[in-house]
C-alpha cells in the first residue's frame, strides 16, 4: 500500500507533462515534397518500348509536365511525375507510416471528351523482396482515381492505397508481405491513368504534402481517463481478490479436511490390528511386516517368491513444515498415506519408515515391473493438488531383493533414493544390485 502515493504523484506528473507537450508540439504534422528536398523526373512509356514523350519544368516549387501519349510498340501508355527520395543508395527513403492523408494541389487538362485519371503510387523498398539495382521490385502502394478538367485540391487517405495484383504476381511476392507497407518510401509516383486518351495532357503540380497526427487530443484524453481508472480499478480488484482467495483458501481447507477425516476415519476401520499402525498416517508400521517380511524373504532365498521394494521420500517436506506449521504437515502426510495407498494392489504393503519416508512391499513382482509402478506413483503425486494448494513431488528409489537380508536390499533402495535426490529430486532411480549380478 506505501507504493499506492507514489504512484499516484507519478501520474499527475505524467499527465500535466502530456499536455505541456501537447500544447508545445500541436495535433498534426504536415511534411511537404518540394524539388529542393527531393528529385523530382518526369516519366513515360519510353522507359518499355513505348512512344509518348513527356517533359517537366519548375517554377517556385510548382511542378509543369508536359506529355504527348502515343500508341506504339507499348499498349499501355503513360507518362508523369517520379520523386526519388533517396538517390545515392535507393534504399534509404520516407517513413510515412506515421501519416494518414496525401494532398495534392494540381491542374490536369486533357484531351477533349475523354474522363481524366489519375494514379498515385507510393514505392516501399523492403530487404524482403527489394534490391536497388531493380525499381520494379519497390512495391507499389497505389490508387487510381478520377479527377476534373483545371485546378483542384485532391485528398486521399492513406489507408485506401492497395498493393498491385499485378506486381504481387510478377514479383511472387508471399501473402505475409503482400499488404501496404509505407515504412520505406523510396519513390512517389503520379501519373496518367490507365486507358487514359492518346493525345497531349498537361498536368501542373502547385504542391504535394503529406498529413499525420502526432497524438489526436482524442486519443490523449481517452488514453488519460482510461489510465486513472484502471489504477482505481486495479487497486479495488486486488483487494477484492485478496478477500476472496483468503475465503476460498480457508473454504478449500475446511473442506478438505472435512473429506479427509472422513476418508482416514472410514480406512481406519478397516484396520484389524491399531497397534499396527503408524498413530499419525494410519500406515502400517515397521512391527506390522516384520514377521511377514521374515517370511516372505526366505521364500525369495529360496527361489518361490520374488519382492521389490519402492523406497519413496517427500521431496522439500521441511519447508511444507517451515512455511505452513507442523499442523499443516501430518495432514499433507496423511493425505500422501491415502494417495499412495489408492494406487496400491493385491498384497501390497505402505509402511511408514520414518518421518517422510515410507517403504512400498511389493510381492510377486520384478524390478522392471516395480521400477514401472514407482514411475506411475511419482506421476501421480507431481500431479496432485494438495491441502496447501500447491503441488508436491517425491523421489523413488527401486531395487528387488535376491539372495540377501531384508537390511540389504533396503540399504540399496536407500541408496537408490539417494540418487534420485542427488540427481534433482522428482524421479526414480532403480539398484539393480544382487538382480543385475545374477543375471
Amino acid at each position: 500500500m506505501k507504493s499506492i502515493p507514489k504512484l499516484v504523484l507519478v501520474l499527475a506528473i505524467g499527465t500535466i507533462a502530456l499536455f505541456l507537450l501537447y500544447r508545445a508540439l500541436g495535433d498534426t504534422r504536415v511534411l511537404l515534397v518540394t524539388p529542393d528536398q527531393f528529385t523530382f523526373y518526369s516519366n513515360d512509356d519510353r522507359l518499355d518500348g513505348g512512344v509518348s514523350q513527356s517533359e517537366m519544368h519548375t517554377h517556385n516549387q510548382a511542378l509543369d509536365l508536359q506529355c504527348q501519349l502515343k500508341l506504339e510498340n507499348y499498349p499501355w501508355p503513360y507518362c508523369g511525375i517520379s520523386i526519388h527520395t533517396d538517390t545515392v543508395t535507393k534504399t534509404q527513403g520516407l517513413d510515412l507510416s506515421n501519416y494518414h492523408t496525401v494532398r495534392l494541389r494540381l491542374r490536369y487538362d486533357a484531351p477533349e471528351s475523354s474522363e481524366p485519371r489519375l494514379r498515385f503510387y507510393l514505392r516501399n523498398f523492403n530487404l524482403v523482396y527489394s534490391t536497388a539495382e531493380q525499381e520494379y521490385s519497390y512495391k507499389y502502394n497505389g490508387v487510381e482515381f478520377s479527377v476534373v478538367q483545371g485546378a483542384q485540391t485532391i485528398e486521399i487517405p492513406l489507408a485506401n492505397l492497395q498493393v498491385m495484383s499485378w506486381w504481387l504476381s510478377d514479383n511472387k511476392i508471399p501473402i505475409v508481405e503482400s499488404g501496404p507497407e509505407f515504412t520505406n518510401i523510396v519513390r512517389i509516383d503520379l501519373a496518367t491513368g490507365s486507358g487514359a486518351r492518346l493525345g497531349h495532357h498537361h498536368l501542373q503540380v502547385e504542391s504535394i504534402e503529406f498529413e499525420g497526427a502526432y497524438l489526436a487530443k482524442e486519443t490523449l484524453l481517452t488514453t488519460l481517463l482510461f489510465s486513472w481508472v484502471l489504477l482505481g480499478l486495479a487497486f479495488s480488484l486486488n483487494e477484492l481478490r485478496k478477500s476472496k482467495r483468503a475465503f476460498r483458501e480457508v473454504r478449500a481447507r475446511q473442506l478438505h479436511l472435512k473429506k479427509l477425516n472422513a476418508d482416514l476415519r472410514a480406512q481406519n476401520y478397516e484396520f484389524a490390528e491399531l497397534a499396527h499402525r503408524d498413530a499419525l498416517t494410519g500406515a502400517m508400521n515397521r512391527h506390522a511386516v516384520r514377521d511377514w517380511l521374515n517370511q516372505t524373504a526366505r521364500q525369495v532365498r529360496w527361489g518361490q517368491e520374488s519382492l521389490s521394494l519402492l523406497y519413496l521420500d517427500l521431496d522439500k517436506f521441511k519447508h511444507i513444515n517451515d512455511r505452513y506449521g507442523h499442523q499443516m504437515g501430518d495432514d499433507i502426510l496423511r493425505e500422501f498415506v491415502m494417495v499412495v495407498a489408492s494406487l496400491l494392489e493385491g498384497d501390497e504393503r505402505l509402511v511408514r519408515w520414518g518421518g517422510e519416508e515410507f517403504v512400498v512391499f511389493c510381492p510377486g513382482i520384478h524390478l522392471h515391473q516395480a521400477s514401472e509402478k514407482a514411475e506411475r506413483l511419482r506421476r501421480h503425486i507431481a500431479q496432485h493438488i494438495w491441502l496447501h494448494g500447491g503441488l508436491l513431488t517425491c523421489s523413488i528409489g527401486v531395487a528387488e531383493m535376491g539372495a540377501e537380508r531384508i537390511t540389504e536390499v533396503l540399504a540399496r533402495a536407500d541408496e537408490a533414493l539417494y540418487q534420485a535426490k542427488h540427481r534433482g529430486r522428482n524421479r526414480v532411480e532403480v539398484n539393480y544390485g544382487n538382480t543385475a549380478a545374477s543375471a
